[in-house]
């Protein structure tokens, strides 16, 4: 049941998206990275094992009328897509939906374009959602990430969109230290976020905790609550492979 929760706020989140807020419309390139840099100074400052990463920006782009036109708003960006490996139109009941995706020339990451359409009030609703995802963290402190990610809100209409952040981390086991439970090391990981606990999803495998930071600057509202941070943990399926950790701002998109 709660990975079922888990995906289907994912996915919401994805296509037709909360209603975020922001407290300013300036996002200076010193502020665009720092909920990131804050979870890796944590996941250094915890000792835990950095498996991924990943930067995203989203943003509506207006509406068309069917599936062709569609087709040609796809059409019109070809021009941007020199070097990507763009697939062919994705149609299900509900949405259509492309995708390109490219090595980064970060090295040891990858970008990824997804433009959806999905129905609303007899038309469909453009949203295009941009992903770097990368495993190794030393791209993140070049300064050709922020040349990059200026360069993609540029090609393709970001320039208002925050940039959201997700790490996906691993705590091993130390069998000479007795690991506090799942729903402690959430919150302490929350509080040394500098965040204040909204709610919290707690199973004997897996916890999550949602949180809100008064300092970063984007917020997401759910449940009348604003939202800029998730944690979630799940302990090893096996005897000595220690703990998941992903942490989201302002939502863990993926599955974990």
């Amino acid at each position: 049941m709660g990975m079922v929760r888990i995906l289907f706020f994912g996915f919401i989140f994805l296509l037709a998206g909360y209603s975020y807020m922001q407290a300013t419309t300036s996002h200076a390139h010193n502020n665009n990275l720092r909920e990131i840099e804050s979870i890796l100074d944590l996941a250094q400052q915890e000792e835990l094992h950095v498996q991924g990463w990943q930067l995203r920006m989203r943003a509506g782009q207006g509406q068309v009328s069917d599936l062709e036109a569609f087709k040609q708003y796809v059409h019109n960006l070809n021009s941007q897509f020199t070097g990507w490996n763009v697939s062919d139109v994705h149609m299900s009941e509900t949405d259509w939906s492309i995708e390109a995706t490219r090595p980064s020339v970060l090295g040891d990451s990858q970008e990824r374009l997804s433009i959806y359409a999905y129905e609303q009030h007899g038309s469909y609703e453009i949203i295009h959602t941009y992903e770097l995802n990368g495993t190794s963290t030393k791209a993140l402190g070049e300064r050709e990430l922020h040349e990059l990610l200026e360069e993609r809100k540029e090609s393709f209409s970001l320039q208002d969109s925050p940039i959201y952040s997700q790490v996906r981390a691993v705590r091993p086991e130390d069998s000479e230290y007795v690991q506090p439970s799942l729903g402690d090391q959430a919150r302490d990981f929350v509080e040394k976020l500098g965040a204040t606990e909204i709610e919290s999803l707690n199973e004997e495998t897996f916890v999550s905790v949602s949180a809100y930071n008064d300092v970063w600057t984007d917020a997401i509202v759910t449940n009348g609550h604003k939202m800029n941070l998730q944690v979630a943990l799940r302990s090893g399926e096996t005897m000595g492979s220690g703990t998941t950790v992903t942490i989201g701002t302002p939502i863990i998109t993926t599955e974990y």
